[in-house]
């Protein structure tokens, strides 16, 4: 799964409990699902942000090679 599409999977599930939250009728189960849309919708904007670091990381651990040893690193796709 690309970054592009886990974004797009978190938007998409945000907008659903968006829905679910007005057709609520308690208010506590309005507020749970706002709140879950929330959340929803910060992690979908974290999401390129978390790849870049994770491969200036990758990059970081790759220039450590300490004494000439090659350390092995799978880089996340």
């Amino acid at each position: 799964m690309t970054d592009e599409q886990l974004a797009a999977m978190h938007r998409l599930l945000a907008n659903y409990h968006r829905k679910l939250a007005t057709e609520a009728v308690l208010d506590v189960v309005q507020q749970y699902y706002a709140n879950l849309a929330r959340r929803l919708a910060d992690e979908a904007v974290l999401v390129p942000r978390r790849t870049a670091i994770m491969e200036r990381l990758y990059e970081r651990e790759q220039q450590k090679t300490p004494g000439g040893n090659s350390r092995q690193m799978t880089a996340r796709q």
